[in-house]
Formats: C-alpha cells, sequence, structure tokens
C-alpha cells in the first residue's frame, strides 16, 4: 500500500507495523454513541511527580462513523488495542455524526461515504466548518475518480479503503494525526495525479491565453506541418493561417513558429 500526499506533498511510504503480542480484548459490549459521548478525557498527559517532568502522550482521539454496525464494531476492537488511541464516540447516521463530532471534537473521524441516508462527503463539507481542527479520514468501498476527486477537493485528510490491512490502516491514521495526507490506493494515487496534470495544462492555457484551436495550430505546428498544409486540414486559406500564427505569437510572446512550439511544450500546453 502507498500513502500520498495531494500534489505539492512529497511521497512517502506507510510501512506496515508488526503487532505486538496481547491477550485477547475482554468481551465486554461496546459503549452506545451516548454513552461515549461523556466519556471522561484520558488522563494520560498529566505529569506524574513520581517520574519528574515526563509526560505520556495523549492518545489519538478517534470519532467512527458507519452504517454498518459490524464495522463500527471492528474499528472499536482494532483501534482500542492500541495504546495510542482511544475511541471517544461511534455514529452511525449523518446527523448523529455531526452532533458527536461538534461536542467531542476528536483528533480524527472515521467517516463512511454512505452513511445511512446521509451522503458522507457532504457531512465531511459541514465537519470542516464546524471542527476544523478534526482531520477527516474517509474510509469506504468506493475507488470511483467522482468520489475521490470530490473528497480532494473538499480537503478530506485520508481516503482509504475498507479492503486496507490493519497493519497498513493504523500506521496510515496515525500518519493523517500528523499532519499528512494519505490514499491507501496506487489506483487512486495516479487518479489524482492525471487529475492534477489535467488542471496544471488548464491553468496555463488560461494563462497562455491560447483558444483550444490555436492550441491544435501550434500541435500540427510541432508536427512539421507547414501553412499550406494546415490550411488544408481546416479548410483555410493560407492567409488565415499565418494571421492565426501572428496571434498565437503575440500572445505566447515569441516571435516565430519554433519558439512558440518550444514554449507550448515548456507549458505543457502540447
Amino acid at each position: 500500500m502507498t500513502s500520498a500526499f495531494l500534489p505539492s506533498h512529497r511521497v512517502i511510504p506507510v510501512v506496515p507495523e508488526p503487532q505486538p503480542a496481547k491477550d485477547a480484548a475482554p468481551g465486554a459490549e461496546m459503549a452506545e454513541a451516548s454513552a461515549m459521548a461523556g466519556k471522561a478525557a484520558s488522563p494520560a498527559g498529566i505529569p506524574d511527580a513520581s517520574r519528574g517532568t515526563q509526560q505520556v502522550a495523549m492518545p489519538i482521539r478517534v470519532l467512527i462513523a458507519d452504517d454498518h454496525e459490524i464495522v463500527r464494531r471492528g474499528l472499536y476492537t482494532v483501534l482500542s488495542e492500541q495504546e495510542d488511541f482511544e475511541v471517544v464516540g461511534q455514529a452511525g447516521t449523518g446527523s448523529m455524526a455531526i452532533t458527536l463530532a461538534i461536542q467531542l471534537q476528536p483528533d480524527i473521524i472515521i467517516l463512511d461515504i454512505l452513511l445511512g441516508a446521509s451522503n458522507g462527503l457532504d457531512i465531511a463539507q459541514q465537519l470542516q466548518r464546524g471542527c476544523p481542527r478534526t482531520r477527516i479520514v474517509i474510509l469506504t468501498g468506493y475507488s470511483d475518480e467522482a468520489h475521490l476527486f470530490r473528497a480532494m477537493r473538499i480537503g478530506v485528510h485520508g481516503y482509504l479503503q475498507k479492503s486496507l490491512p490493519i497493519s497498513e490502516l493504523l500506521p496510515a491514521l496515525r500518519s493523517v494525526h500528523s499532519g499528512e495526507r494519505v490514499i491507501s490506493e496506487p489506483r487512486a494515487i495516479t487518479q489524482v495525479l492525471g487529475e492534477f496534470e489535467r488542471l496544471t495544462k488548464e491553468q496555463e492555457r488560461i494563462r497562455s491565453g491560447l483558444t483550444d484551436l490555436e492550441i491544435e495550430l501550434v500541435r500540427l505546428a510541432a508536427e512539421g506541418c507547414s501553412n499550406k498544409e494546415i490550411a488544408a486540414r481546416q479548410f483555410w486559406s493560407e492567409v488565415t493561417v499565418k494571421r492565426k500564427m501572428q496571434d498565437i505569437y503575440r500572445k505566447l510572446s515569441v516571435t516565430d513558429r519554433a519558439q512558440a512550439v518550444a514554449e507550448a511544450m515548456r507549458m505543457g500546453l502540447i
């Protein structure tokens, strides 16, 4: 599994962590969301006089929002076995997720895209306003571009697949808590980078002032087509081609065809 930031960040690997041997977790029932909302804060960060000034790091406080109880129970069990995680609440609906998130202000909220009658990405947008310090991790079975790109535009901190092994989920959540933005699948990373490239080219096209037709003319020039050949393809006169090429030179601040091709290539337009 590869973890990645959005473009402009470096790409880092998420290395699966070895699982320490632990005693079996007690078989107690999970607390309901309302009970967990009232759970007292952990005193782990309070200095112990017997240990001098040494402090124990506060656990990563997590809110789980998924409309499937089996998923919530599974995540609760996995995270509760880790010393550096604390599940502070669970929600099975979008409204409950918003209520608990605003009340608890968790470090991370693990959010499904389908959350009962609610869309998890709509919930994520609301949480960006109500809980600006909470890091949002989408945990979903969807891998299509539409959901992925919308999540990226919203500004979620992680986009993970439910098929992710536990040995990779835990370090991914820790990376998110430390400030990284994480995407779990190489295919999703490729999709994001491809969209970033497309948007970059579009921004360069807008900055250059060239129309799609003018970019096509530069592309034909780069292929070695003469004005006469371009005119034949476009059903224009050579005079029209020359005039349009002059417009291109002016917009790109160049003086000839070779310079226009070179500048368009530098800008990623062709």
